[in-house]
């Protein structure tokens, strides 16, 4: 039956199971502790044996040893008797042959016990002459040096010392009786008395033969009860010990087992709470356990699919089954089989198959090999649902390149996909049909903002966004790039096919509707056509071009399609020309390239130079001065920052660089004062609502007095702006400030609106004040503006003011400033002082 326990596997990534990692030179140092009692035992039961074999032969050996001694000693009596009463020689050296046997045995003795295990060598040589086996010499060494300080071997010793004397005795008696055969034969009764001499010591070295053995087998006995009492000491210890060791490992056996419970148990518990689906299969792919959120995924229990092939279970949805393989992502089935052969697909790898609810899931697969010396035995296989993070991926990436509202692209992905083009078609050596681009700006849409709400402004894009789809072709690129303005990019198409789209797209948006409550909302739409052509090379610069050419479509009346051809229009030149300038007016602006200028405005009268308070009048103007120490007029400058909204960053420069001018004269007491000092507000600023606020703070940080101070607006602006303009000059005049309407007679309204803006000067367009003297018609318009200022209580300044002619013609009409290169010239604002009134 197969195994349905969780696997000992790796869980996926966030899930591990805490792993004990247990190294070789660990093992065996606790297999060493684990079995070194018995080590020990079985060392000692060794050594214990081989000693006691040793013992025993060593027992052995003084058992064959006593043999020789007596039977040496025994010849030598029997021989001796028989000399004594026969003299054969034969008989004596018998004699001597016997008795060098005990003799030998007994110096050897005497020489152990002396020298010790010294006298070893010579003791072997004595021993072996006294016919005791060679390899029983040692143990009878061993035994002797070693244990003849023991009782039962002392004693042994003792014994065998005893018959030391008699053996001494017999050797003399023998050369006593050798040396008396030698003078005369012997008597009877001298006969008589030597062999009683022999028998006596023959029965006193019997005597200490039987004495020799009785301790002999005294201390064989006793020796053998004591190993026996060892021995079985040993083995109960060791028995002992192994009871105890293995209650231990009982113990600890049954301590793992829990463990490795509550482990599985652990195990069990998490790849059942685990959102990841594990599946085990054996090495051929056969499934032995699934955790459940598998079962959820594959729709089989675990019962249903064990033993089963897992990549038969396992679908791929049609449209991932088949097709390109060089595009579709690889088969989930195939990625098992092969990490089953060793062959792993990169782990980010995302797979698609379905579930249980024929849903298509997308997965990464984690592969695991069990091995063993055998190889690969099982495999674990985990899958890691990705479907809503890879939703969430593909959402992201989706809104991260197109429009919320409209669902076109966005700018940033269209920037991309033009740059992307344009390198492409660098690099393409066949030549193309033409391409295109459109830069379209929907007319009016403040207005539907303003007048009828944000969300019908929404309507009115989607609105926009739908016909242009429509009227596109398929290939075509469109965007909404900005809050109002939307990007085609026309591949493939002459600049007469664009040019014919543009105008159906232009016709198309007259007919936009959209129904807002009682209301019918429209739009026009303002068309940038530019044909991609040299010099246009990079993105930034075809946009640049591409909005130019949309704001000359405004400029023509809006609702109208501009179409620039880079070879051939030059009047896109021009705004290029101004949009170099913005470049250059930001650098100045950060960099401190701005400077400033003043101009006397010189009184005619002395009535206007008491108005004006006696000291110099002066108008303040900007210049840029360059790198290379060239100064830049205004007029170069001004028309770009007017058009692309610079104008309020210019105008603060402006006064707040005048202010910090004016405050640092004042402090050094130089002489003429300046008693009016006229600074230039452009349209743009007048109509920016923060600019009394900007005003009122600057004077009171600076601490100027504000009577000096003239603020010069020209009549344009102040009749597009005036709410703005006649809050922002009640609101300064009330500080003490004047004001000053600067080129009056340019415009169409001046007179009707004179009324309305209690402004101090007028000043009298330069344009035509020039000519006066040659043109009778200027001259009348002069002299017609200056009644009107002074019925107004204002007084009058004619500006270019280039002649003492034109002068002279001036104060004799009664203006009373001439402002101009006769009068004065501009010099940077602090030599202005210097000019003679």
């Amino acid at each position: 039956m197969p195994r349905l326990s969780p696997p000992s596997a790796e869980l996926p990534e966030g899930h591990a199971l805490p792993a004990t990692r247990v190294a070789m030179p660990v093992r065996k140092r606790s297999l060493l502790l684990s079995i070194w009692p018995f080590v020990a035992l079985a060392i000692v039961q060794t050594v214990l044996a081989i000693s006691s074999l040793h013992i025993l032969g060593a027992m052995r050996a003084f058992s064959s040893g006593e043999s020789q001694w007596s039977k040496g000693q025994k010849d030598a009596t029997y021989a001796l008797a028989r000399y004594a009463v026969s003299g054969d020689p034969a008989a004596y050296e018998q004699f001597h042959q016997g008795l060098h046997i005990p003799m030998s045995d007994m110096q050897a003795r005497l020489m152990l016990e002396d020298q010790g295990y010294a006298a070893r060598a010579q003791a072997s040589l004595l021993l072996l002459q006294g016919h005791n086996e060679p390899e029983e010499i040692n143990a009878l060494i061993w035994l002797t040096v070693y244990f003849r300080h023991t009782e039962s071997i002392g004693e042994l010793l003792g014994r065998w010392r005893d018959a030391d004397e008699p053996l001494h005795e017999l050797q003399t008696l023998g050369g006593d009786i050798y040396a008396c055969l030698q003078l005369a034969p012997p008597t009877s009764e001298q006969k008589q008395s030597w062999l009683a001499q022999i028998n006596s010591l023959q029965i006193q070295l019997s005597e200490a033969e039987r004495a020799f053995n009785k301790a002999l087998g005294d201390t064989s006995r006793a020796m053998n009860k004591w190993l026996w009492s060892i021995n079985i000491g040993i083995a109960l210890a060791m028995l002992s010990l192994l009871m105890g060791h293995t209650w231990r490992l009982q113990r600890k056996t049954a301590r793992a087992e829990d463990a490795l419970d509550l482990v599985s148990e652990r195990a069990s518990t998490t790849l059942a709470a685990i959102g990841e689906a594990v599946i085990t299969t054996d090495a051929a792919g056969h499934v032995v356990y699934m955790n459940r959120a598998a079962e959820e995924l594959l729709g089989l229990s675990l019962e249903q699919l064990v033993t089963g092939k897992l990549v038969q279970h396992i679908h791929a949805p049609p449209a991932f089954a088949g097709g390109d393989l060089g595009s579709a992502p690889p088969l989930v089935q195939t990625a098992i089989s092969e990490a089953l052969e060793g062959r792993e697909h990169p782990r980010d790898t995302i797979f698609r198959l379905y579930d249980a609810q024929q849903q298509v899931r997308e997965v990464k697969l984690a592969f695991t090999a069990i091995s063993d010396d055998n190889g690969t035995t099982e495999a674990v296989f985990v899958l890691h649902d990705v479907s809503q993070e890879q939703s969430y991926i593909r959402e992201l990436a989706w809104q991260a390149t197109h429009d919320q509202l409209t669902g076109l692209v966005n700018r940033y992905e269209f920037e991309r996909l033009l740059g992307v083009f344009l390198a492409q078609t660098k690099q393409s050596p066949t030549p193309s049909a033409g391409h295109a681009i459109m830069y379209l700006d929907l007319d009016q849409f403040k207005v539907i903002n303003d007048t009828a709400g944000h969300i019908a402004g929404d309507a009115m894009l989607r609105a926009m966004s739908a016909m242009l789809q429509r009227c596109l072709r398929a290939g075509d690129t469109l965007a909404r790039v900005g809050g109002d303005e939307f990007a085609i990019l026309l591949t493939q198409c002459s600049f007469d096919e664009a040019k014919r789209i543009a105008e159906q797209i232009r016709d198309a948006a007259q007919n936009v509707r959209i129904q807002w409550g009682e209301r019918s909302l429209s739009a026009g739409i303002s068309i940038g056509l530019v044909k991609l052509a040299a010099p246009l090379a990079s993105v930034e610069e075809v946009l640049r071009v591409a909005d130019m050419a949309s704001y000359g479509a405004k400029q023509r009346g809006r609702n109208n399609v501009y179409a620039y051809d880079p070879g051939v229009d030059q009047e896109i030149a021009r705004y290029v020309g101004e949009m170099e300038w913005v470049e250059r007016i930001k650098a100045a602006l950060e960099g401190g390239h701005f400077c400033l200028y003043a101009q006397n405005i010189v009184a005619l009268s002395t009535a206007a130079d008491h108005i004006a308070g006696g000291g110099l009048h002066i108008e303040v103007q900007i210049r840029m001065h360059l790198p290379d120490g060239n100064i830049i007029s205004p007029v170069l400058f001004i028309p770009a920052a007017e058009r692309y909204g610079l104008m309020p960053m210019v105008d603060r420069w402006v006064v707040k660089q005048t202010l910090k001018t004016l405050v640092h004269l004042q402090k050094t007491g130089q002489t003429p004062a300046i008693t009016c000092c006229a600074i230039n507000l452009s349209g743009t600023s007048l109509g920016d609502e923060r600019l009394l606020d900007f005003l009122q703070e600057q004077i009171a940080l600076h601490g100027v007095d504000p009577r000096t101070l003239c603020f010069e607006v020209t009549e344009t602006a102040a009749i597009t702006h005036l709410p703005n303009a006649i809050r922002l000059v009640n609101a300064l005049k009330a500080l003490g400030c004047r004001f000053s309407m600067d080129d009056f007679g340019a415009g169409v309204s001046s007179f009707g609106s004179l009324k309305n803006l209690p402004v101090d000067f007028l000043k009298i367009d330069g344009a035509i004040v020039a000519d006066m003297l040659n043109e009778p018609a200027h001259r009348a318009m002069v002299e017609a503006i200056n009644h009107l200022g002074h019925a107004l209580g204002m007084k009058t300044i004619a500006e270019f003011a280039s002649s003492p002619e034109i002068v002279e013609t001036l104060r004799g009409m009664g203006i009373d400033y001439a402002q101009g290169y006769a009068v004065g010239r501009p010099q940077p604002f602090s030599d202005a002082l210097t000019v003679t009134r």
